[in-house]
Parts: C-alpha cells; sequence; structure tokens
C-alpha cells in the first residue's frame, strides 16, 4: 500500500511538472488562458449519485490546450488534450469510475464544450441530457503568500513551550 501511495506521488509530481512547463506562443481569443499560458481552477463535477471536486489545470501551447483535474488527494481524475485547430478532445486518462467506454465519449464532448464554455467567459457546463454539471472558479494567483498570512484573524497560542 505505501509503495502504492508513493508511485501516485510521483505521477501527479511529474504531471504537474510536464503542466508548469511555460508555453511559447499565446492566442489573445482565449479566455481561459488570457493572462497567462497556465491557468488554475477550482473544479466540481456534479452528478445526480455523485460529485468530484479539485483543481483543473489547463496548459496553452500552440494550438493545444492540455488539461487535468486532480482531487484534493492528488488522484488525477482526468486528462485531456484539446486540439482548438480540430476542435477535438482527446481523454488521455481517466480515473477508473470514469473510464467506462459509455462513459468517455459524454466526458469528451462535455469537456470540449466545457473549453468553448470558458472562451466565451462562462465558467459552468451543464450536459442537460445526462444531467452533468461542470464548474470551474478561477484561483487567484497574486504569488503573495505572506501577506495571506499577515491578514490573518487567528490569534497566536498564548501556550507556554
Amino acid at each position: 500500500m505505501p509503495r502504492f501511495l508513493v508511485s501516485i506521488s510521483l505521477l501527479v509530481l511529474s504531471l504537474l511538472q510536464a503542466i508548469a512547463q511555460p508555453a511559447t506562443k499565446l492566442p489573445t481569443d482565449s479566455a481561459a488562458v488570457a493572462d497567462s499560458s497556465r491557468r488554475t481552477f477550482t473544479a466540481l463535477i456534479e452528478t445526480p449519485k455523485a460529485s468530484i471536486s479539485g483543481i483543473c489545470l489547463l496548459v496553452q501551447d500552440s494550438d493545444t490546450i492540455k488539461g487535468a483535474i486532480v482531487n484534493e488527494f492528488g488522484i488525477t481524475a482526468l486528462d485531456f488534450v484539446y486540439t482548438r485547430k480540430d476542435d477535438k478532445v482527446r481523454l488521455v486518462s481517466a480515473a477508473p469510475m470514469l473510464n467506462k467506454w459509455y462513459m468517455r465519449p459524454v466526458i469528451t464532448a462535455d469537456i470540449r464544450m466545457l473549453l468553448h464554455a470558458l472562451r466565451e467567459g462562462k465558467f459552468s457546463y451543464e450536459d442537460e441530457k445526462y444531467h452533468i454539471k461542470y464548474t470551474l472558479s478561477p484561483i487567484r494567483d497574486d504569488g503573495n503568500n505572506e501577506k495571506d498570512n499577515l491578514d490573518d484573524d487567528t490569534e497566536e497560542s498564548t501556550l507556554p513551550d
């Protein structure tokens, strides 16, 4: 079991490292990556029976968008590549609960529509046929975490060391 957790951690770290590499060219009409080549969102996928929440990472290369949705435990739920020229999504990998032959086409089409919605400035998409709702919320990355810690309203501990 510990060996399995270590391998998952290494996989997630390598995925994040690959996603974090900067892109060389940035189109001007993409709202999903308007101010940088990498965007981070909190993600929520809701179905009538279950929900998945986590972080969605999007990286723009010349004409492709590579994305991943990782849950709070670091387990990758979805990896995908969207090619703008062909307007197609390729699902690279999916968690076992999502990796079913009947679910992959639905997820692929929904991710495509979600990326179209992001380009229009919307942060959610709902598949009305299957009642699946995808919601993204941008994560603000101002790079100044010390300021956030100073504005904290918590009190210092008065317990002796």
